[in-house]
């Protein structure tokens, strides 16, 4: 538009001009051919006294042709000169509105489709369109990719907690109506049986609770400083008897001198799901590493076994809720598919992230990467 306003003006100016280089041509038509020559050459010399004196010789024997148009006549032909642009001005700003007016509209009608739930909808991206509107179109787009994957995970997330928790629930109430039916003794191994179903309903709903607190951005956390080394081995003992009963042995390489500061209690909680991980499905027998790894801006743990690797589609979709890979991740191998979604909340929630690679050699390790104490505050 700005530019519409200053063609308008530069048009009705150049159109003065020209009446002016009119009159001016008409003038010096009207001069004797030897006047107008000097004329012109003492216009174009220094200003002396002596070209002064003999220009106003010039315009007194001449001045009846000398006659300027009246500020009547130039305010008759500037609006003359308006009217005659007029049409150019609209049709130029018509232009201008399409190239506008479509983009916006086409957002328009993307957006009403999206909040009818077609959250696929997108707008088209017009080349020809400013860039401002290119960029609104890409950010609308973007918006809606977005929505249409929380919508796509919320789908998949209802029925897979259906799945998950009907599951368990099924199988308790089984029990317990055959314990009551006589079918089964009502003795202690069938409580523990039906007790084990319930406290798999109990780790899914206190995982979801956590999910859905660092989603909301509501997971707080109380940042301390502790000893690396001591909290790891602490893990690994608590995980102990489930290391034994696979016949597998944890290690834990991390350095006794080595200090974090993060909300112990929920880093604790994304260790233990790392090592319960490395101990459904590594190799019998092996080994499950814990090692540690700093620089200047954030510090590593690090949690490997020497199972089998994960590969392509498996590392893109690792942290995914209720997500189980067919090389290990399978429901026999037990868990409730949420940990290491979990443990990506978890590490969020510090500013960080966690990543999984297939390890050399053989297995699959997983890194729990949070920026350094300097970063990192309460």
């Amino acid at each position: 538009m700005v530019a519409l306003a200053i063609a308008a003006t530069a048009a009705v100016q150049a159109g003065m001009w020209l009446r002016y280089s009119y009159w001016d041509d008409k003038v010096d038509a009207q001069l004797p051919s030897a006047i107008s020559a000097e004329l012109r050459e003492l216009e174009g010399a220094p200003p002396t006294e002596e070209n002064a004196r003999r220009l106003r010789e010039i315009y007194g024997q001449y001045g009846d042709r000398f006659v300027m148009p009246s500020e009547s006549d130039d305010l008759l032909v500037q609006a003359l000169l308006s009217l005659a642009i007029v049409p150019f001005v609209v049709l130029f700003a018509l232009f201008l509105a399409r190239r506008i007016v479509r983009p916006v509209l086409d957002v328009a009608a993307a957006a009403e489709s999206v909040s009818k739930g077609h959250f696929s909808t997108r707008a088209p991206v017009i080349d020809s369109a400013p860039a401002e509107l290119q960029r609104l179109a890409n950010h609308f787009n973007t918006m809606a990719q977005r929505l249409e994957a929380y919508d796509r995970e919320l789908q998949d997330s209802s029925a897979a907690i259906a799945h998950e928790l009907r599951t368990p629930l099924t199988a308790a109430i089984g029990r317990l109506q055959g314990i009551v039916d006589e079918v089964f003794p009502f003795e202690e191994k069938q409580i523990r049986t039906v007790l084990d179903q319930l406290g798999q309903i109990h780790r899914i709903i206190g995982d979801l609770q956590v999910l859905s607190l660092a989603q909301g951005g509501r997971l707080r956390l109380e940042i301390t400083q502790f000893n690396v080394h001591d909290f790891v081995d602490e893990r690994i003992s608590w995980a102990r008897p489930f290391l034994q009963e696979r016949g597998l042995v944890a290690v834990n390489h991390v350095g006794a001198e080595e200090t974090m500061r993060a909300d112990r209690g929920r880093l604790g909680q994304a260790v233990s799901a790392l090592i319960d991980n490395a101990i459904r499905y590594a190799s019998d027998g092996g080994v499950v590493e814990v090692d540690c790894r700093a620089d200047a801006s954030a510090i590593e743990l690090i949690v490997s076994d020497l199972g089998k690797n994960a590969q392509g589609e498996d590392l893109a979709r690792f942290f995914e809720r209720f997500w189980r890979g067919e090389w290990s991740r399978s429901r026999h191998a037990g868990g409730t598919g949420l940990g290491l979604s979990v443990v990506q909340a978890i590490c969020k929630a510090h500013g960080g992230h966690a990543e999984v690679a297939a390890r050399v050699g053989g297995g699959t390790e997983i890194r729990i990467r949070l920026p350094r104490e300097d970063k990192l505050t309460a």
